[in-house]
Parts: structure tokens; C-alpha cells; sequence
């Protein structure tokens, strides 16, 4: 006979039935687990996870908050009240935060707009601006000025200010020393380079090592970087290139990878392209903060 979600523990919920319950995926709930004890399971005499009542409302709180642009490692074990705080005071934040860089651009403060820049790189930490700031902040600059709300002039402001504080944050720390290689780059042809910033950002939070090499990385002298830093990744964005040299190149590129190497690709131009067998599309920021969780933990990413 089949089994129930609540017939093995009374009031207890296997974790497929609780990963739909939270909005998590089953990959990441074991890594939130096993990196920052966000719960702790029961197990059946077999060892299968049992979540209760208790622990999906926790991690309901904890993933609003981290939605909410707060760092996982700070939210894992906090109370619920403070959780609860924390997701709420988030919740109304975004938005507002936009409208505040959007205010001071309107005059070309580039002091004012690196100062608010600055202070939220600060307070979110870089994992968290990437996502919460940076990425909006362009998605949005890009949508006014092509309905012509804004003027090119405040989307170079934008990107220079960007750019040098991503640049800056992208620093390792004793944690991402020992954690797994991703080299970062962009191909011949490809000068498009804040989501790749913001990509290895993330990457930094989630606890990986990042090798930023930067843009326009010819196929052999990027095979080579791969090579000499023992990457188990090469993370590559594709924005403006054309279609057919980008899929030449990538496929140049997977051909010369050890075949224990990934190749992720992301990038706006990367989501229509026809990748060869051994590549990987990631599409946001948060999908390649789970891979990399995984890879950390030794598992498949």
C-alpha cells in the first residue's frame, strides 16, 4: 500500500510533500539543512526526512525573508517574530529603494547615487544587492529609456556606478577560498559584463570561489584559465553576440573542457540559443545560487 504524508509519523510530512509546501525544491531544503541547520528534520528508523507542522511554517518565514533580499546564513536561525519582521519590513522596501536611485538620477547626482548604492551593497550584502538592487535597478533603466522615460546619459551613470561597486564587492572571503572553482567570463565579442558581475556575486554568496576573467575572453586563453585554476565550472553570459558565433563558440568551448567540467551559460542573448549536449542554461540569479549551494555539498549541480 502507497504511503500517506502523514501515515510513517503522525503530523509529519516527507520532503517532497514539504518542499511543495514551502516553495522550496527538494535540493535546496537539503542544503539550507546540511549548510545552515534551518531545521532539523525527524528521520524514520530508515532515515527518511519527516518535517513537522513546526518546521513548515519555519521555513515558509525563512524563505519570505530571504524573497525579501535578506542573506540566508543570517535569517536561518532566527525567531519566528524577527523572521516575520524581517519579511514584512522587505516586503514594501524594493520598490522604494528603486524610486530612490531613480530620484537622484533624474539630475545626474552621480555622488548621491553611488552613496545610496553604497549604503545598500552594505546592508544587504553583495549576494542579496546583486539580486535585490542591481538587477532591477538595470531591468528597469533599460525598460525607461526605451520608452523613452529616461535618457542614455542616466543609464551610463547607472551602469559606471554599478560596475565599480560590484567590481569592489567581489572579494573573497575565507569561506569561498575553500569553496569549488567557477571561472566568469564572457566570449570574443561580448562587452556585457554587469550580469556577469552580479552572476559571480552571487556565486561568492552562495559559497563558491569566483574567477572573474571579465569580457571579450578568446576560446583558447579561456580553456587555458579553466586549466590553471582547477575550475570545476566555467560560467559564461551571453547578451549581444550574434546567435551563430555564440553557439560556435560555445561549442569550441565544450569540445576543449575537460568532460568534468560544467559549462553554465546565462545572459539574455543565451536563453534562444541551440546549446550542445554538456551545457547548461541558467536563467536567474537564483537558480545559480542553488547549483552552486549543490556543487558546494558535493552533489550533482
Amino acid at each position: 500500500m502507497a504511503e500517506t504524508e502523514t501515515d510513517t509519523l503522525e503530523m509529519t510530512y516527507p520532503l517532497r510533500t514539504a518542499a511543495r509546501l514551502t516553495g522550496l525544491s527538494p535540493e535546496l531544503l537539503r542544503a539550507w539543512e546540511r549548510r545552515y541547520g534551518v531545521v532539523e528534520p525527524m528521520r524514520t528508523p530508515g532515515g527518511t526526512r519527516r518535517y513537522t507542522a513546526a518546521d513548515i511554517d519555519h521555513l515558509r518565514l525563512v524563505k519570505a525573508a530571504v524573497d525579501a533580499g535578506h542573506r540566508i546564513s543570517e535569517v536561518a536561525r532566527m525567531k519566528p517574530d524577527e523572521l516575520r519582521r524581517r519579511a514584512v519590513v522587505a516586503e514594501v522596501e524594493p520598490s522604494g529603494r528603486i524610486e530612490e536611485i531613480f530620484a537622484v538620477l533624474e539630475n545626474l547626482d552621480a555622488a548621491a547615487a553611488q552613496q545610496i548604492l553604497s549604503r545598500h551593497l552594505s546592508t544587504l550584502g553583495p549576494a542579496s544587492f546583486a539580486r535585490e538592487i542591481a538587477m532591477p535597478l538595470v531591468t528597469e533603466v533599460g525598460d525607461r529609456w526605451a520608452n523613452g522615460l529616461t535618457g542614455i546619459a542616466q543609464e551610463h551613470l547607472v551602469s559606471g556606478a554599478l560596475r565599480s561597486l560590484l567590481g569592489s564587492a567581489l572579494q573573497p572571503t575565507a569561506t569561498s577560498r575553500i569553496g569549488p572553482r567557477i571561472v566568469f567570463a564572457t566570449p570574443s565579442g561580448e562587452r556585457h559584463e554587469l550580469g556577469l558581475l552580479m552572476a559571480a556575486l552571487t556565486a561568492l554568496g552562495a559559497g563558491a570561489n569566483p574567477i572573474y576573467l571579465g569580457c571579450e575572453m578568446p576560446v583558447d586563453d579561456l580553456l587555458g584559465a579553466v586549466d590553471e585554476a582547477g575550475a570545476s565550472v566555467l560560467a559564461l553570459s551571453i547578451v549581444t553576440v550574434a546567435p551563430e558565433k555564440a553557439t560556435r563558440a560555445i561549442g569550441a568551448i565544450r569540445g576543449g573542457l575537460a568532460r568534468d567540467v560544467a559549462l553554465w551559460i546565462g545572459g539574455s542573448g543565451a536563453g534562444e540559443l541551440a546549446l550542445p549536449e554538456g551545457v547548461e542554461y541558467i536563467d536567474r540569479l537564483e537558480d545559480l545560487e542553488q547549483r552552486v549551494m549543490l556543487l558546494g555539498l558535493g552533489r550533482p549541480a
